[in-house]
């Protein structure tokens, strides 16, 4: 397996480096806020936000705290536990300084790994009645071992729980956690792992499970796999992989720790292999059905070109009403926010609705009862503040469908990301992209969109405007996001402004998937099996994929990977495996002879494919020949075997190639 910690340049002179290790004299991280290195709350930036945006939002950034508990009563900042303290905060700074992690995220990820493997150790040791860990160094093989194997869930106390579960509550946000661990007598990692995986069942088999505060869907998701008693208690490879390699991280470290992390994770387990016999292999994004993907971006199409422009005039129209309103009752705006709801329905009842906007239904600037919150209000007559929800998903889909960018991407869209090429006059989306990039700001790249996203997506961002000077937000427009906070239900609800306050940080996925979730409802998105298809943000990106190789009458792989923002073709390939009758097995086909007619070149094949290519390279070394061949060959293994050619994704960014019989 490859590291995830391959170094890129480092931050000092490796000269100096041992220098800076005895002395413990690390450079300020570059994504750090604080002043000082040794401070027991890291603050830390976000990924493609400008550092000076937290000089006065420092309660904006992310924060890793030290204060972590390692045992039931103990904190890794006490006194008695100091050498722990400083060699896993020396590690962090470690590792940042050589350049083997570059992404403020990481920082808090690998840390707390090693935390809780600290906590798994000493629950073990309390229940002995044996000292507890109080350096890297004293952690057992046999205790980092039975932490990962926490991971796994026995059949057992799966069934156990679940039917405890279900005897006792009837949805998760009533289910007492503390009570269930307490109940099974296991350690806080099986506990996760068992309540992980108690969780995905209970939601597979009925969306009441979900929490009360979530939008409760219209029907079930078609899109949700059914939860495999057999197969799906298994830890996951890709969770077990990751946790080995954050684990890892700290064995690379140990130059800079005095009490040394013992066990390299990666060369005692690999990817887990040697421990697991069974792991779930990473589950790809659902496809969605290119019937309804055509209906969702058909109606997206629909809601902006008719409601969009009406609706930013009608909520023009209700914030001038609400000025008015304030001026005529005398108060000041300090004082309107204690009647803000009287004055919305006052406002709300002597503002006209444009005529375009009647379809939606409006009966209100917000709804009244905020604790129920679900399809019926698509139903029963829509708040305002629903209609713009409606009109942020319908937005995100057509962004999404049009550019192929990752959720990241779009989340960090700055409002000004639609622009016009003054060399052809043709229409780009300018957005950040997350994983070609070693720095720390994300790396701007242009993206070409058809005219009429242009345009919709111009009307959208004059509407993030008017809500934005409604609540007197402040910032240059390159600072400012296009799916911003200025368009949550919690920020067009509130009172006109906010005496300036700065508001730069976008939507949440959860908040962007919620939305979603209500257009689908709103636009009765056909039912399959009486399920409703509800698409998750990447969706969208891997149905471009398929859908553009597809119409490109497939020749257009080095095109869509381009558009994808990958680094190779073979990553490509990942994103656009689809089903065993898609058009991709071809091009699986024409890359295992293309690769076949590259003599130097191996291929990541089972043994039918590597005699496939061995056969034809022994008869010819002609290349052109040698592909024609291999084409041959390979249909002839077809025909004799019944079987086809699949691939998959193996270590690093590779494509493995295999035959299977349907």
């Amino acid at each position: 397996m490859k590291s995830n910690l391959s170094p890129i340049k480092e931050r000092i002179d490796p000269n100096d480096l041992l220098e800076t290790i005895v002395n413990s004299s690390y450079p300020k991280p570059r994504w750090m806020l604080n002043e000082s290195i040794n401070d027991k709350t890291w603050y830390l930036s976000k990924v493609g936000i400008n550092l000076s945006f937290y000089k006065e939002n420092l309660n904006k950034a992310r924060k890793f705290e030290f204060k972590k508990k390692i045992a039931d009563n103990e904190y890794l900042t006490d006194k008695i536990n100091e050498a722990l303290l400083i060699d896993i905060r020396n590690s962090l700074l470690y590792l940042d300084t050589t350049g083997k992690i570059t992404r403020p995220a990481r920082i808090s990820d690998i840390a707390i790994s090693v935390i809780h493997l600290i906590y798994h150790a000493n629950e073990f040791r309390i229940s002995k009645s044996e000292p507890l860990v109080r350096s890297l160094e004293q952690i057992k093989l046999k205790e980092l071992k039975h932490y990962l194997l926490s991971f796994n869930v026995e059949r057992d106390l799966f069934e156990k729980a679940v039917n405890f579960i279900l005897i006792k509550w009837s949805s998760k946000s009533d289910i007492n956690w503390s009570l269930i661990k307490t109940e099974f007598a296991i350690t806080t990692r099986e506990f996760k792992s068992l309540k992980y995986k108690v969780i995905k069942y209970l939601e597979s088999k009925d969306d009441g499970f979900f929490s009360q505060m979530a939008y409760k869907r219209e029907y079930n998701n078609a899109c949700t796999r059914e939860f495999d008693i057999d197969f799906d208690l298994y830890p996951s490879q890709s969770t077990i992989s990751n946790e080995i390699s954050k684990l890892e991280a700290f064995f690379t470290a140990r130059t800079a720790q005095k009490y040394k992390f013992q066990y390299s994770p990666m060369k005692l387990f690999s990817v887990g292999r040697t421990i697991f016999d069974e792991m779930i292999d990473r589950v790809k994004t659902p496809l969605m059905p290119i019937s309804l993907s055509l209906h969702t971006t058909s109606s997206a199409l629909h809601f902006a070109r008719v409601y969009g422009e009406p609706l930013r005039q009608y909520l023009s129209d209700l914030s001038k009403g609400e000025v008015n309103r304030i001026k005529e009752l005398g108060i000041a705006l300090s004082t309107s926010r204690q009647h803000s709801l009287k004055i919305k329905n006052y406002v709300y009842k002597t503002t006209k609705i444009p005529s375009a906007l009647k379809p939606l239904i409006i009966t209100s600037w917000e709804k009244a009862d905020v604790s129920k919150f679900d399809y019926s209000e698509l139903r029963n007559g829509m708040s305002v503040n629903m209609a713009i929800r409606l009109y942020t998903a319908a937005i995100w889909i057509l962004i999404a469908s049009f550019s192929a960018g990752r959720a990241t991407s779009l989340r960090t869209l700055n409002r000004n990301c639609f622009v016009q090429s003054p060399v052809d006059g043709l229409f780009d989306i300018v957005m950040k992209i997350p994983k070609s990039s070693e720095r720390l700001e994300l790396e701007k790249v242009h993206r070409p969109i058809p005219d009429l996203i242009y345009d919709y997506g111009l009307e959208f961002a004059l509407m993030v405007c008017e809500l934005e000077e409604r609540r007197g937000f402040i910032g240059d427009e390159n600072e400012l996001f296009l799916f911003g906070c200025a368009l949550s239900y919690r920020s067009i609800s509130a009172a006109r402004e906010d005496g300036g306050e700065n508001s730069k940080n976008p939507l949440s996925d959860d908040y962007i998937n919620a939305s979603i979730n209500m257009f689908m409802d709103w636009i009765e998105s056909p039912l399959i099996g009486g399920k409703r298809w509800y698409p998750s943000t990447h969706q969208f990106r891997r149905l471009f994929a398929v859908v553009y190789f597809n119409f490109s009458d497939q020749i257009g792989l080095d095109e869509l990977s381009w558009f994808m923002g990958h680094s190779n073709l073979d990553q490509t390939f990942y994103y656009a495996e689809v089903s065993p009758d898609d058009e991709w097995i071809d091009e699986a086909e024409a890359t295992i002879a293309q690769i076949g007619a590259s003599l130097n070149k191996h291929i990541n094949g089972d043994q039918a494919v590597r005699s496939i290519i061995n056969k034809a390279r022994q008869s010819t070394n002609i290349s052109t020949v040698l592909e024609t061949l291999v084409r041959r060959l390979i249909d002839e293994h077809k025909e004799k075997t019944g079987q086809q050619v699949r691939f998959c994704k193996i270590d690093g960014n590779e494509v493995f190639f295999y035959f299977i019989k349907p």
